[in-house]
């Protein structure tokens, strides 16, 4: 299972007139902010949604779960690990949504509601930082 964070055009328009202003370091102004605030923010807000079983056992929530790929003007959170019967995985966050497995017979959309709840602050901090580059150049 993974987050996707990718900037939409119809989530940004708020920001178009000020990444216009910005022109040539809008690009790599909105990676900074992505590739480090933006994975910091959304792995954060995934790991508060995550379950913690009453087993006593090593949690994927108390852990480092994550990895992520950064891409041009995006990111993705993936899983850390992969199958469950790798020593020292959580292969359970693999299909989460699905209620896979004997452990896990419900579906848990914690990945979706972490990075819903992380959309809007990664945006606000994209203006600020955008809006601060701007005075820099003038």
């Amino acid at each position: 299972m993974s987050a996707r964070f990718q900037i939409d055009y119809k989530d940004v328009d708020r920001l178009l007139q000020k990444i216009s202003q910005l022109g040539d370091q809008a690009e790599k102004t909105i990676n900074e902010v992505l590739h480090t605030f933006g994975v910091k923010k959304v792995v954060r807000d995934i790991t508060k949604e995550m379950p913690i079983s009453k087993r006593q056992k090593r949690h994927a929530k108390l852990s480092t779960w994550s990895r992520a790929e950064e891409g041009n003007l995006e990111f993705v959170v993936k899983a850390a690990g992969g199958a469950a019967n790798k020593r020292g995985s959580f292969g359970y966050l693999v299909f989460p949504n699905e209620g896979r497995g004997p452990s896990n017979p419900l579906e848990q959309r914690f990945m979706e509601t972490g990075l819903y709840r992380a959309t809007n602050p990664v945006l606000d901090e994209l203006g600020r930082a955008i809006e601060e580059q701007i005075t820099k150049e003038l």
